[in-house]
This record gives structure tokens, sequence and C-alpha cells, in this order.
């Protein structure tokens, strides 16, 4: 009896907990009010959520059928954040809220939620190594936080890490100021100010400027170890055994790299994990240890390979992995510099150098702007200043004239001398304008090489669409053939299966459940055939495929989103 009260009051607390956690997450997502406070709260808690995006748009269901405009652009802002956990990549779903997230921002008139859902995007842009589409979108999101007080800013202390961290990328001296000036809003000691310190770290480490440095990442080591941030500790390491190869202590730079690699390897981090191999290979290089560098270089080159926005580490491995080589193995090394090569290509594209220096070159276009329109505004107040002075004169010269009738003669010959001037002015004018005639000539040359070039650029299109339109010829004629028997659905599947892999797997992967029935109309969806046509190719009526994709529908209930979703994005 005794047992059994005891059991009664377990399961009582349980159910008073439960109903406190579903309460509590109920509140989370509910915006009664437009405080700052609330708003954060929201953004901090959805920043730890799973990939799962159905389950984050029940959760954020609250936000979006809420009347406040507010609730519904930062429900936009977060969905678009789970679409990019999900894809993990560049995708239309987070580009289209995000987007909207922006534009409702910017008609409810709200600096602050202009910069956070700016910034938002921003980040996102930064992840994916999109940097030159940031770099714009950046810039103007500085300028407006120079407009509003930053305690009034959403989260003022990740804004002013971000800016710190695209000045770090391009190698602008700012990005020490936007550091400190976000250490300014955060909580010490956390994991946030420890992370921020490092990076000041390295911002001097660029520089060259080692004892600062090393300054920077040992309070950045205190705070790691007293919040017990291990994951920042193994950074931090990292961070160390570069000041040390500067110095010449290869063997203390070896022995901190292991250790960074050890932790980042425990707990998963393998962004840091692969920079961290990529350091020690290059010491082990310096230090002879071939052996150990290739094996290295190769647990990094698995991760570098495993995500797209990795190239650029993956390029330096290859590098790496070249030096070894030295002609030692001339097929390995053939296909290891085809890598390089196809590597390459995409970094001009995306996150390469030049992309950088480009972006390093706007930034430093804005500036010059700013700088030339502060001296334009003060050439404009010199000039009316002179424009008074002028008319002053004038009008004392006049009176002048006036008073002493017997200064004409040298007034006539001012004139004379003001005709000369006047000659030599048009004289002067009409040789400028023979140079811009030449110049004009040289403009439709040009004109005409680049007419030329456009038509060589469209010849190539033309004949890589052919190449095209050559290689679906099989899938045609086989949805053209007549109607699809099981002899053509067959062959047309495999087909199918050649030229859409990963939409097909994709497909057997999240819905097993899926029938060969289910797969005919879905297949047929993804080539963009009409219900019409659909029903021709199965021998079927128009209603008959109708209530085949309703059934598909309540079939796969919550799913079905996601197997729009598959269909939009895959190929």
């Amino acid at each position: 009896m005794i047992f059994c009260t005891k059991k009664n009051r377990l399961f009582f607390v349980l159910y008073v907990f439960i109903c406190f956690q579903q309460l509590n997450a109920q509140k989370l997502y509910s915006l009664s009010r437009d405080s700052k406070m609330d708003i954060e709260s929201i953004i901090r808690q959805e920043n730890n959520s799973t990939k799962d995006t159905l389950q984050l748009k029940r959760r954020l269901s609250s936000l979006q059928n809420s009347r406040n405009k507010k609730s519904l652009i930062l429900y936009q802002a977060l969905l678009a954040n789970g679409f990019s956990k999900y894809f993990d990549k560049i995708n239309a779903r987070s580009e289209h809220y995000y987007l909207a997230s922006i534009k409702e921002a910017t008609k409810l008139n709200d600096l602050s939620l202009i910069i956070w859902t700016q910034l938002n995007y921003s980040k996102y842009l930064y992840f994916y190594c999109q940097i030159d589409k940031l770099t714009p979108i950046v810039l103007k999101t500085m300028e407006e936080s120079s407009q509003i007080d930053p305690a009034k800013m959403i989260m003022p202390d990740e804004t002013f890490k971000f800016f710190g961290w695209i000045m770090s990328t391009v190698e602008d001296d700012s990005a020490i100021k936007y550091y400190k000036k976000s250490l300014q809003y955060m909580k010490t000691p956390s994991s946030d100010a420890a992370g921020v310190l490092n990076a000041i770290g390295n911002c001097y480490l660029k520089n060259n400027d080692l004892s600062n440095a090393m300054q920077f990442f040992n309070k950045s080591e205190a705070i790691a170890l007293k919040v017990h941030d291990s994951i920042r500790y193994a950074k931090i390491l990292g961070d160390k055994a570069i000041v040390c190869e500067k110095k010449g202590n290869l063997n203390e730079a070896a022995s901190l790299l292991k250790k960074d690699i050890f932790y980042s390897h425990r707990f998963k981090t393998d962004k840091n994990e692969m920079y961290a191999s990529i350091q020690l290979a290059k010491i082990l290089i310096k230090l002879n240890d071939t052996v150990q560098a290739q094996r290295i270089l190769e647990r990094a080159g698995t991760i570098a390979s495993s995500k797209s926005y990795y190239r650029s580490w993956l390029k330096e491995i290859i590098e790496l992995k070249l030096i070894l080589l030295n002609g030692k193995n001339i097929e390995k090394e053939l296909l290891l510099r085809r890598q390089l090569k196809t590597i390459e290509e995409y970094l001009l594209s995306t996150n390469g150098n030049t992309v950088l220096q480009r972006s390093y070159w706007l930034i430093q276009k804005k500036k010059y702007e700013n700088d030339a329109k502060n001296i334009q505004l003060e050439l404009e107040q010199e000039a009316k200043s002179n424009r008074i002075f002028i008319t002053v004169l004038v009008l004392i010269t006049s009176l002048s004239l006036l008073a002493y009738y017997s200064l004409n003669k040298k007034l006539k010959t001012k004139r004379i001398k003001i005709e000369k001037d006047r000659l030599l002015f048009e004289q002067k004018l009409s040789d400028a304008n023979s140079d811009i005639n030449s110049y004009t000539k040289h403009l439709e040359n040009q004109n005409r090489h680049i007419s030329i070039l456009e038509h060589k650029l469209e010849e190539i299109k033309i004949s890589a669409s052919k190449q095209v339109e050559d290689e679906n010829v099989k899938l045609q004629e086989i949805l053209n053939s007549h109607l699809m028997t099981e002899e053509n659905w067959s062959a047309f599947k495999q087909e199918f299966k050649k030229q859409h892999r990963g939409f097909y797997e994709s497909l057997t992967e999240n819905f097993p459940e899926l029938k060969e029935s289910n797969l005919k109309i879905i297949m047929l969806q993804k080539l963009e055939y009409s219900n019409y046509e659909i029903s021709c190719l199965l021998g079927v009526t128009i209603d008959a495929v109708k209530k085949s994709k309703q059934r598909l529908k309540k079939k796969l209930g919550g799913k079905h989103d996601l197997l729009f979703d598959i269909i939009s994005n895959n190929n």
C-alpha cells in the first residue's frame, strides 16, 4: 500500500513537470508584448533548435497566427534559419523567408528589426561562403547600426561580433573595434565573451603582433576553463600553437595542436578538427614527419569533402598532399591536380581570394565615398562663403564705378583681357570636343567587338543546349512511346533513376511507404507534366489523377510538405 502511494506521487510529480514544460514552451513563442527582452528570448531559444522543420513550424505557429506584425517577422526569419539547418546549404525556402522578413521589417519602419533581419540573412550568406553577395547587405547594416542607440538594438552583442567577423575576413583594422564593442553588451564570464577575446587575439595575430595576440588568448583561455567550455578551449590551444610556430617552437606548437584535435574530435566539432589538422600537418612537414602528416591530412580531407563550403580548406589539404608526394607518385599527383583545378574554379565564384579582394575593395570604396561626401560638403560650404564674398565685392565695385567715372579706361582694358580669355577658353573647349569625338569612336569600336563576342557566346550556348537535348532523348522517347504499360514503366523508371538519382534516393529514403502507383504520379509531377498529360500517359481520367494525388496527400499527412520541398529542390 505504501509502495502504491509513493508510485502515485511519482506519477503526479512527472505529470506536473510535463504540464509545466508544455506551458513554458507555449509561452516562449507567444509575443504578447513588443519588448526587446521578449524578442531576444525567443531568438536565443530557437538558435538551439533541431533540424526538424515540421516540429519547428508547430513551435512557431503561434507567431505566424498572431496579429502582431513583429511576431510574423520573427516567424519568417526563424523559419528561414530552420530550413538552412535542414538543407545545410543555400536553398530557395530560406532565401524566400529571409527576404520576406527584411521586407516586412522595412514596411514596419522598425530600425532595430531591420538591422536584425538583415544580420540574420547575412549570417546565412557568410556561413555558406556567399561573401560577394553578402558585402552590400553588411555595408548597409553597418551604416544603419550607427543611426541607433546600441541599447535599443536586438542582440547588440551578436550584431557587433558579426561585424567583427566580416571585417576580420577582409582584414580590415576596424574588426577589433567591433569586437570590443560587442564585449560591452555580453555577460562575462561566458562562452561568448571567451570567443570574442579569442577573435581579438586572432586579429593581432594576423598583424604579427604576437605579444598582444598571446595576451588575449590567455584571457580567453581563463574564461573558457572557468565556464567549462572545452570546445572554445580547444580552439584557443590551436591559436596558441600558431604563435609558438611563429616564434620557432615547432614541437610545442605540434603538442598544442594535438590537444586541440583531441578535444575537437571528442566533442565532434569537425570544422575545428579539420583546421587544426591542416596546421599540424604543416608543422609535421617542417619537422620531416611525413608519415604522420599524411595520416593527419587523410582525416582532414574526409571532413573537408563532407561539405561544399569547406572547399577552400580542401584546396589547402590537396596542396599539402602534393608537397608530400613531391613527384613520387605521378598517377596520384595527376589526380590531385585535377581535383585542385576543379576546386579553384569553384572558389573563384564563391569565397575565393578574388572575391575576398573584391569585397575588400567594395568596403574601401564605401569608406572613400563617405570621406568624399564629407569633403564635398566642406567644399560646398566654402563655395557658399565665396559666393557671398563675391556678391559683396561686386556691389562695392559697382558703387565705386558710379562714384569714380574716371576708371572707365581701366575697365575697357579689363574687357579686352576678358575677351582674350574667352577666346582662349573657346579654343580649349574646341580641343576638348575633338578629344571627346575620338573617345566616342573608340567606344564604338569596343561595342562592335563586344557584339562579336556576344554572338560567339550565343553559338556556344546553342551548342551546349543541343548536347543536353541529346542526353534527354532516351527518357522522352519512352514517355512518347504510348500508354505507360508495365514494360514501358520499367524502362522509364530505370532511365529516370539515371537522370534524377539524387531525387529518387531522397524519395525512397524519406517515404518508404510509397507504392509504385504513387511513384508514377510523383515522377511525372517532377518532370512538370500536367494532370491531363499524366492521365494520357497512364490511360486514366483526369479525375482519377486528381484523386490519386488527394489520397497521397492524406496518406503522407504532415510529411506532404517535405515531399513538396524534395520535389522543388532536388535535381
